[in-house]
């Protein structure tokens, strides 16, 4: 048997050949404490800022937290929309504030290698402020908008690096009303949405 040490989480590799091995996340609640840590820290994900535009009114605003291997991958690659695969353990985290500044969700991904090849190994987790998650492991939902950028390792860079149509908003999030700031970066930069 052998553990790999992950932030808080510690995931145990059985000793079966390679192939043959599952891999098992970190417990929603180990994962959790991880983003906790970044959180105190501030640990801002390299080429992002505080209160970024978000898409959405629950996000008006964003701030993007990346622990140190997925930090690397990006100064190693020169910016986010660069990176073409980011290192086993690289934790990055979405903050969302609505507009008053008050936090409405967090959202995270996790590269932990052999978790599940079919999509580049990324756990997905969405938590409310509280930490009570919302969604976690194989979220097709996230997965599928995510495979819009799949050169980029289904990370997408911050606004206005990278936007999404309006189209893809309504199809994922019909419910839900698209920040007024958002939709003016729409229409002042048509070069950088993502097709």
């Amino acid at each position: 048997m052998r553990t790999v040490a992950l932030g808080a989480a510690a995931l145990v590799l059985s000793a079966m050949p390679a192939l043959a091995r599952t891999i098992q996340p970190p417990s929603p609640s180990q994962l959790w404490h991880d983003i906790q840590i970044l959180q105190k820290n501030n640990a801002l994900m390299l080429r992002s800022k505080a209160y970024q535009p978000g898409s959405r009114t629950v996000d008006v605003y964003t701030v993007d937290l990346a622990n140190a291997p997925a930090n690397s991958a990006i100064r190693k690659a020169g910016s986010i929309a660069a990176v073409r695969r980011y290192p086993d353990g690289a934790l990055l985290v979405k903050e969302n504030f609505d507009a008053s500044r008050k936090l409405t969700g967090i959202t995270a991904t996790l590269k932990l290698d052999g978790y599940d090849k079919s999509d580049r190994n990324w756990v997905w987790a969405a938590y409310a402020p509280t930490g009570k998650i919302v969604s976690y492991g194989k979220v097709q939902a996230c997965i599928a908008c995510h495979a819009m950028v799949n050169t980029q390792d289904v990370i997408f860079a911050p606004p206005p690096d990278q936007l999404l149509p309006v189209s893809v908003w309504a199809a994922f999030f019909p419910k839900q009303k698209m920040s007024p700031n958002y939709v003016r970066l729409l229409r002042a930069h048509p070069e950088r949405i993502v097709r």
